[in-house]
């Protein structure tokens, strides 16, 4: 199934989806081509953004400033499910929000929400699409019916969605 409608359900199941799955990798523009690299995202539906912390080493924020237009991948292949968000990033110096989203883990990175070097990249999500499967049990048994019943049977539900409000 490919629709994209605004569907209210498949938008919860991307945004659950999202939320659950920590890390996740994010893809940037390089040029003609696209880096990618895993990060911890903070989901904040409400705000409807998507947020990383990142120091200001590395390429990633002279990709944004060159295309800020970016990708989010979460991946659960026990359940057999993943989501791709499309979004714009922006990238800030905002100590405030990087304590609001800090996590104790963080301190393995970055020391400080204060560190002088710490980035938050807010990516606004444009659209996405999700690839909702059964776990490897239930898509075991569907592929053995189909194959003994010769029914053809949906292993994985594909939806897109043109934005995630």
């Amino acid at each position: 199934m490919s629709d994209t409608s605004p569907d209210p359900d498949v938008i919860d199941r991307i945004w659950t989806l999202a939320d659950k799955l920590d890390p996740c990798l994010f893809v940037t523009r390089d040029g003609e081509g696209q880096r990618v690299r895993p990060v911890f995202a903070r989901v904040r539906r409400d705000e409807g953004a998507i947020h990383v912390l990142t120091d200001t080493q590395g390429c990633k924020l002279d990709q944004i400033e060159a295309n800020p237009h970016v990708s989010l991948a979460f991946s659960d292949e026990r359940a057999n499910d993943y989501a791709v968000i499309y979004g714009t990033a922006r990238v800030s110096h905002d100590p405030a929000k990087a304590r609001d989203l800090w996590r104790f883990s963080d301190e393995t990175f970055f020391k400080s929400p204060d560190n002088l070097d710490l980035r938050v990249i807010t990516v606004t999500p444009d659209s996405a699409e999700l690839w909702d499967g059964s776990n490897l049990l239930v898509t075991g048994a569907k592929m053995l019916a189909e194959r003994l019943a010769g029914v053809k049977t949906q292993l994985v539900e594909n939806a897109k969605v043109d934005r995630l409000d």
